[in-house]
């Protein structure tokens, strides 16, 4: 992962904060928390759909 192994699918925007703690349900489920800064950081779970790319990284839109 330190010589570009990896990407970063998820970093927050201005709607969510602090996103991590994911896990993936089988090959097509994304789910993470994130902090919600509409509700003054109120905790929240996100459920994706997962996509996987042609060179096999995983994506969600």
């Amino acid at each position: 992962m330190k010589n570009g192994g990896a990407s970063v699918i998820d970093s927050g925007n201005s709607a969510w904060a602090g996103p991590g703690g994911q896990d993936i349900e089988g090959i097509s489920i994304i789910a993470r928390h994130a902090y919600s800064a509409a509700e003054n950081g109120a905790p929240k779970l996100l459920v994706s759909d997962l996509y996987w790319d042609s060179s096999g990284w995983p994506y969600y839109n």
